[in-house]
Order: C-alpha cells, then structure tokens, then sequence
C-alpha cells in the first residue's frame, strides 16, 4: 500500500464546502455616514452620505442604537436625522445593523 492512500481520521464529521450555511456568511463589515430615510417595525433605512444609495438595515435585539449618548429605539430615530451606521452585509444580501449612532443636533 503506498503511504498517500492511508491516514488517520478525526474525531467528528466530515463537511464539504457546499454544506456549510453560506447564506449567513458575513462578507463585509461596513461603517457609513448618511441620513435616516425612514424607520420601519425591523429595520432603518439610511441614505449614504456620500453615494446617496439607500440601505435597508435590519435591527435585531443586539444592533446597539444611541443619539446624544444614551441608548433609543428605532422608533425615536426620525427621517432627515444624520447617523453614523455599521452594519454587517450577508452572502444573501442582507444588511443587519450593530450600531447606530444619531447626531439629533446636526442640521438637515
């Protein structure tokens, strides 16, 4: 038997790339300026300051969200408000915002 036709397995099973969950593969971790376009139940809408393309950004129960320091809700977030987001893109094309930072006192 020659030797590159032996070895030794391992503890667990074995997985190729296709079976693993691709679709909830982070590709990119993005921090962008721009303005509340509006807020839904799930999700803030912001506009890109500098391209001016919108991003419909999921809201889970760990996106941390603040204006002036203190911790709010989506819903105290209003259209116009400038904002700092950072949020992940998914494989599947979803965005889920970590952190949104508003700047109530900026102009419009």
């Amino acid at each position: 038997m020659r030797r590159e036709d032996t070895g030794t397995g391992g503890s667990g099973t074995q997985t190729t790339a296709s079976d693993a969950d691709t679709d909830s593969t982070v590709l990119a971790s993005v921090v962008m300026q721009g303005r509340v376009a509006s807020v839904g139940e799930d999700r803030v809408v912001v506009r890109d300051a500098e391209s001016g393309d919108t991003f419909n950004l999921f809201v889970t129960n760990t996106t941390r969200i603040s204006a002036n320091g203190k911790r709010v809700s989506p819903k105290q977030l209003s259209a116009g408000t400038p904002v700092q987001a950072a949020f992940n893109y998914i494989a599947d094309g979803d965005t889920y915002a970590t952190q949104i930072q508003a700047y109530p006192g900026r102009g419009r």
